[in-house]
């Protein structure tokens, strides 16, 4: 089929547009005959009546020869923008945004920022190596209770008002979890107090984050236990007990309770879970060396009697004389 030239589209054009004019067709119909929007037809039809036949004429998209873009960036403020990127590798364009315009008193969108970072390949492209992240700290305290880190997850999520408080020792990974129906700062003190009756050592310190308050640090203090506080979206420095989350629910919500399970059999089958998991699952985790919590406890609390520091007694034979 033979490509109809550009004077055969403009004759076209002008064709559509003078019988829409005249009203002997319909600008919907024309539109559909050109393949364009009904809108913007309507808009190129205002301009042929203002401007003529020569607003017909396609024009070649992109920058002109010899009219370079006026919002073009500047060299120099393209390499100083680099040179800040290769600085504050952490930083987003929107940080780096507010960075020029808080020290250089250059205001510059967020977007401008990208595509001179990607166009520079220094960022956002294949060639950019990210940095890498350096590997996580493992540890594994000594002694049972000395810190214990607390949490809540929705098991179902938000459409269902259940919430499971769980609380895993550091030493031993040693749980103890339960149920409630409201995620604050009452359920937290109450979940405390069942803790504190259920744990087979004594609580030194509490790991949690921000959300429930001064109330509930000022309870654990008039308990005797020292509340730690994690940094804001840092759920890493919780890893153990998030961690413990998705092994719940993968082990035991998602596999033996329903959505619209009674919460007193939900509370009595986690009940039989929590003793499978806390005297006969095997742990792999750092420090467990595929031992049970329970006798991680044992172990810890035999070695400490072990350890124990006698004092001295020198015995001298008039000692024994009589």
């Amino acid at each position: 089929m033979r490509r109809n030239t550009q004077e055969e589209l403009i004759a076209m054009k002008k064709s559509i547009f003078d019988a829409c004019i005249s009203r002997q067709m319909k600008c919907k119909d024309g539109a559909k005959a050109l393949s364009m929007h009904p809108k913007s037809f309507s808009r190129l039809k205002k301009r042929y009546i203002e401007y003529g036949e020569a607003i017909l004429v396609p024009e070649k998209s992109g920058p002109k020869p010899g009219n370079p873009p006026q919002n073009k960036t500047s060299k120099w403020l393209e390499d100083l923008v680099c040179a800040v990127a290769r600085e504050k590798r952490n930083s987003g364009p929107v940080e780096l945004s507010d960075h020029f315009h808080d020290v250089y008193g250059i205001k510059m969108d967020q977007s401008t920022v990208y595509r001179i970072l990607r166009r520079r390949k220094i960022r956002y492209c294949h060639e950019y190596v990210k940095i890498e992240k350096s590997p996580p700290i493992l540890y594994c305290l000594e002694k049972p209770g000395l810190e214990v880190q607390l949490d809540a997850c929705f098991p179902f999520g938000r459409g269902r008002k259940l919430v499971c408080f769980d609380a895993i020792d550091d030493c031993s990974r040693w749980v103890v979890s339960n149920i409630y129906i409201r995620d604050n700062a009452n359920c937290a003190i109450k979940f405390v107090k069942y803790l504190v009756e259920r744990a087979p050592f004594k609580i030194e310190r509490i790991k949690v984050d921000n959300r429930y308050g001064h109330r509930f640090e000022e309870f654990c203090n008039s308990i005797g236990i020292e509340v730690i506080t994690i940094d804001a979206y840092e759920p890493k420095q919780n890893g153990k007990i998030e961690r413990f989350h998705g092994t719940l629910k993968r082990e035991f919500f998602f596999r033996h309770i329903g959505f619209y399970t009674d919460t007193k059999i939900i509370k009595y089958k986690l009940k039989l879970y929590l003793d499978y998991y806390n005297n006969h699952r095997r742990h792999r985790g750092y420090g467990m060396n595929r031992i049970t919590p329970r006798q991680k406890i044992a172990s810890v609390l035999f070695n400490s009697l072990y350890t124990v520091q006698l004092e001295k007694v020198t015995c001298t034979l008039q000692s024994h004389m009589y």
